[in-house]
């Protein structure tokens, strides 16, 4: 039972953070974006953003999601869509991390130059117990 309220806790939280890196997506009118989510079961493993201009939609932002064993998020990597190559380009990559009642949130922004995500990673580490773990449980209802 504590495991099962752990992870659901952990995917709150990884939510959470990638809501927060998602605000950009989601401009002051709503309409103006349209969202596409890819399922496997249900585990979403992709989500693609279209501006929508005039009723007609254009690629934006691509979202790719990989799961631990346990089916936690484990990963979220953003593309932006470049028109010129007509490609999706990386922008961003959030890493998740389990250990114990802690997760760690690692950052790195898409280094174009040398084609990597830079070495310097922003973290963050939350401390999940049973109190915030309920909390962030009750909020998410």
């Amino acid at each position: 039972m504590k495991t099962n309220l752990f992870s659901k806790a952990v995917v709150m939280v990884a939510v959470v953070m990638a809501s927060v890196m998602n605000f950009s997506a989601s401009a002051s009118n709503p309409t103006e974006y349209v969202k596409n989510e890819e399922m496997t079961g249900e585990l979403m493993t992709a989500k693609t953003i279209f501006r929508n201009e005039d009723g007609r939609l254009f690629r934006h932002l691509r979202y790719t999601y990989t799961y631990d064993n346990e089916n936690r998020v484990a990963s979220k990597e953003a593309s932006k869509w470049d028109s010129e190559k007509e490609a999706w380009v990386p922008y961003f990559k959030l890493d998740v991390e389990y250990t114990g009642n802690e997760v760690e949130l690692s950052y790195a922004r898409w280094n174009s130059r040398s084609n990597a995500y830079d070495s310097k990673v922003e973290k963050t580490v939350y401390e999940v117990n049973d109190e915030n773990a309920n909390m962030m449980l009750a909020s998410a209802k």
